[in-house]
């Protein structure tokens, strides 16, 4: 692939290499203008009060700069790379970099603690083998303050949240959990009444995996000895921790992963090729997901009418 591909009288590279300069330039200066204003204020009790007041809004200029300019990097590499990639992977795209899954429907599953502080970005809205699928990048911590006043911020789950049409219809909700996950509701002490341990034939799976339903017929139903081993084999090929939510007939994946995806970093030039590869390779696991776990496999779409247990 030609790595000048034409944008207007641009290309994509020059693009981002203007607006990566502009950005790790003034990500230095402003550490080297708060290096020194530091400096001064320890050298000098007196003047400290003056320094800060010279200086202070000279960083905040600097620092605006660099977030603007940081933010059209981003826009660029994501609207000239990333959103490509996923026109070309999948159908009727829909993508925003600024927003993400919505915390209220993470925490509607009733099976996801959404901690203190909650974002999301890169919402995907697309379409793979005619499966209806969102996702985006999620990040979740909580907030604690000791006797002394100091706040700490505590990650517990960075990663991403998928959200998958799923080809059976079930009465109520299952929840599918990788021990060490941490975060789930249930077997914790968020757990409920309404939901109740499974205790599946499968001893090596419940090795990895805790299982709760509030219906023990449906977890049986929808986690028959195929879908337990479709998910032992994408345990073993896609890195990371699961949380699998089914309800409201649609699978729900939390993947614990510690990363953001379709980012690229300031401190080193873009490769066209290399960034596209990165892009695809990521996406390469929404495609894991629908094709390991056959949810485009139509056979099993049909009414399941089992009396839907409720527990009061």
């Amino acid at each position: 692939m030609n790595n000048n591909v034409e944008i207007g009288n641009e290309n994509i590279l020059d693009m981002l290499e203007n607006a990566r300069k502009k950005t790790v330039r003034n990500f230095f200066l402003m550490v080297i203008v708060l290096i020194f204003l530091l400096f001064l204020v320890a050298s000098s009790e007196v003047l400290s009060g003056g320094v800060v007041f010279v200086f202070l809004p000279g960083v905040i200029i600097i620092g605006i700069k660099y977030a603007y300019d940081s933010q059209k990097f981003n826009k660029i590499y994501k609207d000239k790379i990333v959103l490509p990639c996923l026109q070309s992977t999948f159908t009727d795209v829909e993508y925003s970099s600024n927003t993400g899954i919505a915390r209220s429907t993470i925490a509607g599953t009733g099976m996801m603690y959404t901690g203190d502080r909650f974002s999301s970005s890169d919402y995907v809205k697309a379409k793979y083998k005619d499966i209806n699928f969102e996702c985006s990048d999620v990040h979740i911590e909580t907030v604690s303050t000791d006797s002394e006043g100091h706040t700490t911020y505590t990650t517990v789950f960075k990663g991403q949240w998928y959200i998958f049409d799923f080809n059976k219809s079930f009465k109520s909700d299952i929840e599918v959990c990788e021990k060490w996950f941490g975060n789930n509701r249930k077997g914790s002490i968020f757990d409920t009444e309404k939901f109740k341990k499974v205790e599946l034939e499968d001893v090596e799976f419940h090795k990895d995996f805790k299982v709760y339903a509030r219906n023990e017929i449906d977890a049986f139903y929808v986690l028959t000895p195929q879908m337990i081993q479709r998910i032992k084999e994408l345990n073993n090929n896609v890195g990371g921790k699961f949380l699998f939510c089914f309800c409201d007939n649609k699978l729900h994946i939390g993947l614990y992963n510690n990363k953001d995806l379709y980012e690229h970093s300031i401190f080193s030039k873009v490769d066209l090729e290399k960034a596209k590869s990165k892009v695809l390779g990521e996406l390469l696991v929404i495609i894991k997901f629908v094709d390991t776990l056959k949810l485009d496999d139509s056979l099993f779409k049909n009414s399941y009418n089992t009396v839907n247990v409720e527990n009061s």
